[in-house]
């Protein structure tokens, strides 16, 4: 049984983020004990620079995260746990008290080992500077989202859709990893970043969560987009939209099937 993961990515919880499909346009808003616009600075991670606004130090603070759960998330832990093949998602809610501690700490999740294994990569984490109003520390709450997938090796043979300029001959991780940074690559040139320059003026960085359908065609469906301004979110749809139809679909014993995926996506500006 292979177990890896896949996708990691971390939200502020307090953070307003719009949230656009292919047909209709809706504002999705997290809350929690106090709205984000009220912080004079968001919780700091060790290492990140602490002259840099608010928006640079969350996506900060998100890269650090995913970094020290892609580094501590022992993954042997989460074999053999009687798990099918599929995707899974361990959510965890925390806080980040007045002293900068994980506080309130709940996870949920479809296996206890994974759940456990989770809340002893978070307890790894190292004291953050906490969130301030009118200068005073206070407790900010946060999500982390860990998803693994779950690939028993006696399945029947799978393929992840390729890209051009892709090999077909490199095993199945490497063609997803090389498709996916295709797919990163392309957002990048394509993206329109004096739209994100304008929408940004005081941040040099902005991120977007993009996630869609590979057809069994190799064309993109059901795309959604989530960023900090609905405009970004729209630019995202619109230039994944524009994207050129893949080489070959996803295959699973000699058939095409759809194929999800989801990319969190940082620009510099």
């Amino acid at each position: 049984m292979k177990i890896k993961l896949i996708f990691l990515a971390f939200f502020l919880f307090l953070n307003t983020l719009f949230s656009q499909n292919n047909n209709q346009q809706d504002n999705t808003i997290e809350t929690g004990i106090e709205d984000i616009e009220k912080l004079d600075r968001v919780p700091i991670y060790p290492g990140c620079d602490n002259n840099m606004g608010n928006q640079a130090l969350k996506e900060c603070m998100n890269e650090m995260l995913v970094n020290h759960v892609k580094s501590n998330f022992n993954l042997n832990a989460v074999k053999n746990i009687g798990l099918n093949n599929g995707t899974y998602q361990i959510r965890v809610f925390f806080k980040i008290d007045t002293v900068g501690n994980i506080s309130d700490m709940i996870i949920k999740g479809e296996s206890p080992k994974a759940n456990k294994e989770a809340k002893r990569v978070m307890d790894l984490l190292p004291k953050l500077e906490p969130g301030t109003i009118d200068g005073k520390p206070v407790r900010v709450p946060y999500f982390l989202p860990i998803k693994f997938k779950v690939d028993n090796e006696n399945d029947l043979k799978t393929r992840f859709p390729i890209y051009r300029g892709c090999k077909e001959s490199i095993n199945n991780v490497a063609l997803k990893e090389c498709t996916t940074q295709k797919i990163m690559d392309y957002i990048k040139v394509s993206i329109n970043y004096e739209l994100a320059d304008k929408l940004f003026p005081l941040d040099k960085t902005t991120q977007f969560l993009v996630s869609f359908t590979i057809n069994k065609k190799g064309k993109l469906e059901n795309i959604t987009a989530k960023a900090h301004k609905r405009e970004m979110a729209a630019e995202a749809i619109n230039v994944l939209k524009r994207m050129p139809k893949l080489k070959s679909p996803g295959y699973k014993n000699g058939k095409p099937i759809n194929t999800d995926m989801e990319i969190l996506m940082t620009i510099y500006f």
